[in-house]
């Protein structure tokens, strides 16, 4: 038996087997992490309100209401004309399940976010920039990282930062350009590589 809830963000009903409690997985239809409960938020599935069949012509699937039993409408698709069966000639809709080959990316997901965003302020109008991300559970790692590529980089305008996912908060943050100030934190000594620009 599926368990059936809904996505907090957008209300996808989704289905998911026992062995998949506890998972963080995402939506798959926004994308926003979901965790599947220990038991279904979702009442039983009621009986159909709906008669859903089938375009004769194309095969796309149709919803109707009971009240437009015998009613003739063009199909949204082709345009064929459809007559709208007593019965569903569909199986009721199931719930989406869980997108499997994706349930472990969130369970993998590193604890510090090392961002760079370098603006080569010496190309051509406009100034060309180039995002580089890294994903670590080692802060040494996410710093050494972050130094090399500045270390490389031959620009004036930059921002650096590592963000630790576990603390949900900023832990280092350097942004230099054109006309502003020097920005820096530093919680667990990352060092900066500029002295006095």
């Amino acid at each position: 038996m599926l368990i059936r809830f809904a996505c907090p963000k957008c209300g996808q009903h989704i289905s998911a087997t026992h062995s998949q409690i506890g998972i963080i997985a995402p939506c798959p239809n926004c994308s926003a992490g979901v965790i599947v409960p220990t038991i279904s938020t979702l009442p039983p599935q009621a009986p159909a309100l709906l008669v859903r069949f089938a375009c004769s012509i194309c095969g796309q699937h149709i919803s109707a209401t009971r009240a437009q039993i015998g009613v003739t409408a063009p199909c949204p698709n082709c345009n064929a004309a459809v007559i709208v069966p007593t019965t569903s000639t569909l199986p009721p809709p199931r719930p989406v399940p869980l997108p499997a080959p994706l349930q472990t990316k969130f369970q993998e997901k590193k604890r510090y976010e090392t961002t760079v965003i370098l603006i080569d302020d010496y190309a051509a109008e406009p100034a060309k920039t180039k995002k580089l991300e890294k994903w670590t559970d080692d802060f040494t790692d996410a710093r050494n990282w972050l130094i090399r590529e500045l270390g490389a980089f031959r620009g004036k305008q930059y921002f650096a930062g590592i963000f630790d996912h576990m603390q949900k908060r900023s832990v280092f943050r350097e942004e230099k350009g054109r006309g502003s100030p020097v920005i820096r934190e530093r919680d667990q000594g990352v060092g900066s590589r500029h002295n006095g620009d």
